[in-house]
């Protein structure tokens, strides 16, 4: 006992010394010698070490999170989709995957409320009839253009085979990501067919259904339970999914919102980005898209 109070004044004086200008490099020989004489599992135990490692990680979330909607134009709901980025972050370091699917939605879902309410509610009677498909193939342009008559109307793109609803304030989430999908993310360009409108649809849909999971009673449908028994046990696949989703999303909306306010509001500026490309590998390694235009033009 008597040791143990002597050890405890010893450090006390450590303590002190290291607090006298100049002896800064104390502090690097007590760290090295503990390194030396305790195992790397017993160092990270501490409090102390573990304090130091979350405020290191939460000092990069905070930049990765201001740094991604850097260049977001829609002010009033930035600094919210900054904090819910932080909190998915954390929810993936600790791999809890419901809850990073959750403060994933958080953010598409917020950026889906506003420009419905913003950008589709005060239009949607005058464009709901007109064509939503450049379906007609042109010979002399050599390139789909809308249709003079007929095809699938925007209306019918967003609702699918369901029934319209005319009161704009009953849209339920996936209908109104719908409409958003087709006026700020393809910018009224759907091309041929509703394939790869729906293809983004739907990992919108896996993201909402794994969202619901952090719902207490939730029953999911057939339907359902189908897209949750495929992302189950592919976690880790997902998470990467996800995140090229959000990317992808978030930079569509950036490019054509700010597009579109450009000419009404001159203090948006345009983000300094390159075109939207396709969540695939050539849009992620240019090298690679180089070749395969390469190969294209051989063909």
């Amino acid at each position: 006992m008597k040791d143990r109070e002597k050890l405890k004044k010893l450090i006390q004086i450590i303590g002190d010394l290291l607090n006298v200008e100049g002896n800064e490099w104390l502090t690097d020989e007590i760290l090295k010698t503990i390194g030396e004489t305790s195992s790397v599992e017993e160092i990270a135990k501490h409090s102390v070490i573990q304090n130091i490692h979350e405020y290191c990680v939460e000092q990069k979330i905070e930049k990765q999170a201001v740094e991604f909607y850097k260049s977001f134009p829609i002010q009033e709901i930035r600094d919210q989709l900054i904090l819910d980025y932080r909190k998915m972050e954390h929810e993936r370091r600790r791999d809890d995957f419901e809850n990073f699917c959750l403060c994933l939605y958080q953010q598409i879902e917020n950026i889906t409320n506003f420009l419905f309410e913003n950008g589709v509610v005060a239009t949607w009677n005058k464009i709901k009839n007109s064509s939503a498909i450049k379906s007609s193939y042109d010979q002399k342009q050599k390139q789909y253009i809308l249709p003079t008559s007929g095809g699938t109307s925007i209306e019918k793109l967003v609702f699918q085979n369901t029934n319209p609803i005319n009161d704009l304030s009953k849209w339920h989430a996936n209908r109104k990501f719908r409409a958003l999908l087709y006026l700020f993310y393809f910018d009224k360009n759907v091309i041929k067919d509703e394939y790869e409108f729906n293809s983004v649809y739907y990992v919108h849909e896996e993201i909402y259904q794994m969202r619901n999971q952090n719902h207490r009673g939730n029953n999911p449908s057939q339907y359902q339970q189908k897209t949750l028994d495929k992302i189950k046990g592919n976690e880790a696949r997902y998470y990467f999914k996800f995140y090229g989703f959000l990317q992808d999303f978030v930079n569509h909306i950036e490019l054509v919102y700010a597009k579109k306010t450009a000419p009404i509001n001159r203090n948006i500026a345009l983000p300094n980005k390159t075109k939207p490309q396709k969540n695939t590998l050539g849009a992620i390694n240019p090298d690679l898209e180089k070749l395969k235009q390469q190969m294209d033009k051989n063909k």
